[in-house]
């Protein structure tokens, strides 16, 4: 990774007040790079956006999460669930993903960071079945919110949330969201160095 990219992380981790996570950090991202050019797990993207659009984006979810257990709802490569399970080790997750490859590596990425707080599973959302409520709902990967709400809320606990990490919210999106009955906020998020719009809408019963 170059040394710009390497700065922009170190810069935005400190800036978070996870410098002391910097080291797993680094061998996800590598082990990511490795993946990424058989697998494509994730857009090719340079390494200062890979920082920037996956992994500091990612860990801005941190400061909205008030308990576990937490679930990563498409997780794909590990985004945001693993990433936030690597700063959160007293946090239990479940990240869940339909696509074979993408669980394999989020497995293999679980084993060589030694996350004892994680468990992976190949699964769709309507499938999932845990036995227990969550008390974070979180995700990356749904085009609209209330779709999201409506696919998780009967695993969410009754004083839990459901988080879909969005850029923009446009108009029609947060009528939909709306109309899911739910009480909805939105809240800026904060990432370090960057002018990029982002935003978490946060659904609570």
């Amino acid at each position: 990774m170059g040394d710009v990219a390497q700065q922009a992380l170190e810069r935005g981790l400190s800036d978070m007040g996870l410098s002391d996570y910097s080291s797993d950090i680094w061998r996800y991202i590598s082990l990511l790079q490795q993946w990424n050019q058989t697998f494509n797990l994730v857009a090719r993207v340079d390494d200062l956006s890979m920082v920037n659009r996956h992994i500091l984006d990612s860990l801005a979810a941190r400061s909205f999460i008030t308990g576990g257990p937490c679930l990563d709802v498409g997780s794909g490569a590990g985004l945001p669930g693993l990433v936030l399970a690597v700063t959160m080790p007293s946090t239990e997750w479940v990240l869940l993903d339909s696509n074979g490859k993408k669980t394999r590596f989020c497995e293999q990425a679980v084993h060589e960071l030694g996350l004892a707080n994680v468990r992976v599973m190949q699964q769709r959302i309507e499938h999932h079945d845990p036995g227990q409520c969550y008390a974070t709902i979180i995700s990356r990967a749904y085009a609209q919110a209330a779709d999201f709400v409506t696919a998780t809320r009967h695993l969410l606990c009754e004083t839990g949330q459901i988080l879909a990490m969005k850029g923009k919210v446009d108009v029609e999106e947060k009528a939909n969201a709306e109309a899911t009955g739910l009480h909805m906020q939105i809240k800026s998020m904060q990432l370090p160095g960057q002018a990029d719009q982002r935003h978490m809408m946060i659904f609570k019963k």
